[in-house]
C-alpha cells in the first residue's frame, strides 16, 4: 500500500514542481499560445479612435514611466506607434519622467526601423524635460521653442520635416499618455484638455492605476484606456500584431492552470491517503 501513485505524489520532490512550472510558463513566452482574450469596451474604444482618424493626424505621446515599468509599459509603446504608423499618423515623444522618454527611444528606434519609419520625418523624440507644467504650457505657442529647438540627441527640431506642419499643442490630433503614476494623465488633463488644445486622450496606466484613471474616462476627460499587460495584449489582438503583451498574458494562463492542477492533485492525493489510512486501521 505504501507504493500507491498516491504515495508518490506526497512524497514528490518540491523541485520537480518547480521544473515543471517553469517549463510550462516559458514554454508560452518563447512560442506564444494565442490562447483566447476578451476585449474589453475601453481598449475598443481607444482602438476605434486612433484607427479612425485620418493620415497625417499628429499622435504625441507622453512617456512617463521608469525603468521597473518595462514589462507593462514596452508593449503598449510598441504597439501603438507601429499602428500610428501604419495608419500614416506621425509620431512626437517626450515625457517627464528622467528615464521615460530615454526608455521609450531604445524600445521604439528596432520596431520603428523594421517597419521603415524614418526618424525626424515619421517620429521624433523630443527627450526629458524637467519642468512639465512650464513646458506643456509654453508648448501651447511654440514647441520648437518650449523644447529648446533640440531633441533627444541634440539635433535641432526645426530642421526636421515633422515640425514643418507642427508649430504648438493644439496642432497634435491626440495624445496618448503612458504613465504609471505622477506626473501623468491628469497633468495632461490640467494642462492641454482644459484648455482646448488637445481633446482626444488615450490613457495607457499600468494595472496599479486603472481604478485611478478609470474615473478619467467615465468623466469623459479620456477616450479610451489600454490599461495594464492586460490591456496591451487586447490591443494587439485588435491589431492583429501578437507580440510581448500576449506571450505574456499567455504565460500567466497556463501559469495559473498549472498552480491549480497541483492543488487539485494534492488534495486529492490528501484524501485518497486518508481514506486508505481509515481502511487500514479498521481492518486491523
Amino acid at each position: 500500500m505504501e507504493n500507491t501513485i498516491w504515495h508518490r505524489l506526497s512524497k514528490l520532490d518540491h523541485r520537480i514542481i518547480y521544473l515543471v512550472y517553469t517549463i510550462v510558463v516559458a514554454f508560452p513566452l518563447i512560442f506564444g499560445l494565442g490562447l483566447p482574450l476578451p476585449i474589453t469596451d475601453d481598449v475598443r474604444a481607444a482602438y476605434e479612435v486612433i484607427k479612425g482618424l485620418p493620415p497625417g493626424s499628429i499622435m504625441y505621446l507622453g512617456c512617463d514611466l521608469g525603468a521597473t515599468n518595462l514589462a507593462e509599459c514596452k508593449p503598449p509603446i510598441v504597439a501603438i506607434c507601429k499602428f500610428a504608423y501604419e495608419l500614416g499618423h506621425k509620431i512626437v515623444v517626450s515625457g517627464f519622467w528622467v528615464d521615460g522618454p530615454s526608455l521609450a527611444y531604445i524600445w521604439m528606434e528596432p520596431a520603428m526601423n523594421e517597419i521603415g519609419a524614418v526618424y525626424g520625418e515619421d517620429y521624433v523624440n523630443l527627450g526629458y524635460r524637467a519642468s512639465m507644467s512650464s513646458i506643456l504650457d509654453q508648448s501651447r505657442y511654440s514647441i520648437i521653442e518650449a523644447f529648446s529647438d533640440r531633441d533627444i540627441n541634440g539635433n535641432r527640431l526645426s530642421e526636421m520635416p515633422i515640425f514643418q506642419n507642427l508649430a504648438k499643442a493644439s496642432e497634435f490630433t491626440y495624445l496618448v499618455t503612458i504613465n504609471p503614476g505622477y506626473p501623468g494623465t491628469a497633468d495632461y488633463i490640467r494642462a492641454w484638455r482644459s484648455t482646448g488644445d488637445v481633446s482626444l486622450i488615450i490613457d495607457v496606466p499600468t494595472a496599479g492605476m486603472i481604478t485611478t484613471n478609470g474615473t478619467h474616462l467615465q468623466a469623459g476627460l479620456t477616450q479610451g484606456m489600454i490599461g495594464g499587460l492586460n490591456g496591451a495584449a487586447q490591443f494587439e489582438a485588435l491589431i492583429g500584431y501578437p507580440a510581448k503583451a500576449t506571450a505574456s498574458m499567455d504565460a500567466q494562463g497556463v501559469g495559473i492552470f498549472i498552480i491549480i492542477a497541483f492543488l487539485v492533485l494534492g488534495n486529492i492525493s490528501f484524501i485518497q491517503l486518508r481514506k486508505q489510512n481509515e481502511l487500514t486501521k479498521g481492518g486491523s
